[in-house]
């Protein structure tokens, strides 16, 4: 059993939950005006998971099929989360591939070595805090009705 895998299921599983309700006109909706919007948010959860995660792995600079642009193009709701789904098999495929001693091998990582499995420890986290806003604000918004 891969503890690890499992826990980013829990939290890729998590993610789909929490976005299945979604309605598309919410998407651009806003707090405050100073405060980023879901689609704002779900678009860098996606980056995160389909582009920072695999890179962190394999040490690569951009993985196949990511567009370098992709934060700052707007993506409609069905597009996030198929880009997400694609990021959840590529993510968890790459995580149970991972034996033990590649997650404690030391890494070059926000300008010191560190074990691999630290930053991806701190990237699933940020999926799960992302994932949080989302869920707040979707309830705010509901009950702002």
């Amino acid at each position: 059993m891969n503890v690890l895998t499992d826990f980013a299921e829990y939290i890729f599983r998590e993610i789909t939950y929490t976005n299945a309700d979604i309605a598309p006109d919410i998407l651009d909706w806003k707090l405050v005006e100073e405060a980023n919007n879901i689609r704002w948010i779900l678009t860098h959860q996606t980056r995160i998971a389909y582009l920072l995660i695999p890179q962190v792995i394999t040490g690569t600079y951009n993985p196949a099929g990511w567009d370098d642009h992709y934060q700052e193009e707007p993506h409609t709701l069905d597009e996030l989360r198929n880009d997400q789904k694609e990021a959840r098999v590529k993510v968890l495929s790459m995580l149970d591939g991972l034996s033990d001693a590649e997650l404690n091998k030391e890494i070059m990582i926000w300008g010191e070595m560190r074990p691999l499995k630290e930053p991806v420890f701190a990237l699933l986290g940020e999926l799960m805090h992302h994932n949080g806003q989302i869920a707040m604000l979707k309830g705010i918004k509901k009950r702002s009705k």
